[in-house]
């Protein structure tokens, strides 16, 4: 038996929270899907600094929390633990979402489901995950305290997630391909003040060996053509997301790197299927960008459905 709504939102991360919140408020008929946490990877996000309107900063699992808590005010139903499975067109311009638990229809559908950790795909990376190599700091770094690690990536994640490594009494090593480091200047400045912390740009992973304790990494400098070796204890790979697009393929139009395709009203090829937050192409990666499309969904979802004849 199907359960029937007005609007299925795929994922609980900001995009998909601000969309449940502006659809909840319309007194649509809606549901989240989540397959994992419950304000999705932001709740991994140690400290948010450049959230509107919160001076000091707050947790991100503070942030996703208030985000939730507000939907909840608008007797939005929540299904967690769910994962989406696929999406279909069904006869009466209804929308079936199919899961591994319940089946859903919808007028309209609003994917928000966000990205997972990109893996650099070198010799090691896999075998060794969860024997001292991860993809997030926040997850597995606590054993890590006071130990000597590398982090791979030099973007905001990256960075971020050294500052709380330093704030375990860490040594670090980040480790960034390109040139420069791609993280905001406010943070690149907090890096550069922190003990213990060294930038090594334009240097490439080519692979990870482990003797049971130490992980050595092979290193490789792009400008000089050098290799190197570095043995620590913790390997964190924070080099950027891809979006969890494969339930989709032949079902909406994606970019070339599986993103979804998106107008500047977040609506996909498909009418009554809308896509926003980091999953659609084009995203900046941003927390409050994810909740503005969410928005924008949401709204230019309101308008389908009230210009419909149901």
């Amino acid at each position: 038996m199907s359960k029937d709504y007005d609007v299925v939102i795929i994922g609980c991360g900001p995009a998909g929270l601000t969309a449940a919140l502006y659809c909840g408020r319309a007194r649509l008929k809606t549901v989240v899907i989540e397959k994992g946490n419950l304000g999705g990877a932001i709740i991994d996000a140690d400290w948010v600094e450049n959230w509107p309107g919160v001076e000091q900063g707050i947790s991100g699992a503070d942030l996703a929390g208030n985000m939730l808590s507000q939907v909840m005010l608008y007797e939005v139903d929540v299904a967690s633990a769910i994962e989406v499975k696929g999406i279909e067109l069904i006869e009466g311009d209804r929308r079936r979402v199919l899961t591994t638990g319940e089946t859903y229809l919808a007028r309209v559908v609003i994917i928000g489901g966000g990205t997972r950790p990109k893996k650099l795909n070198i010799p090691g990376e896999e075998q060794f995950v969860h024997q001292g190599i991860s993809y997030c700091v926040m997850c597995d770094g606590a054993p890590f305290a006071g130990k000597e690690i590398a982090i791979l990536g030099g973007g905001d994640n990256g960075v971020t997630g050294a500052l709380y490594m330093a704030r375990l009494g860490c040594k670090i090593h980040l480790i960034e391909a390109l040139p420069e480091m791609t993280a905001s200047k406010v943070l690149q400045e907090k890096l550069n003040e922190t003990p213990g912390a060294q930038v090594r740009c334009s240097t490439v992973a080519e692979g990870i060996d482990f003797d049971g304790k130490t992980k050595t990494l092979k290193l490789r400098d792009t400008g000089s053509n050098e290799s190197s070796k570095l043995s620590v204890e913790g390997v964190f790979v924070l080099v950027g997301r891809e979006p969890e697009t494969e339930y989709l393929r032949g079902t909406i139009i994606l970019d070339e790197t599986g993103f979804i395709k998106v107008t500047n009203r977040m609506e996909t090829n498909i009418p009554g299927i809308f896509a926003a937050g980091d999953i659609r192409s084009g995203s900046v990666m941003q927390s409050i960008s994810a909740a503005g499309d969410g928005a924008t969904a949401a709204i230019t979802a309101s308008r389908y459905i009230n210009a419909r004849s149901w």
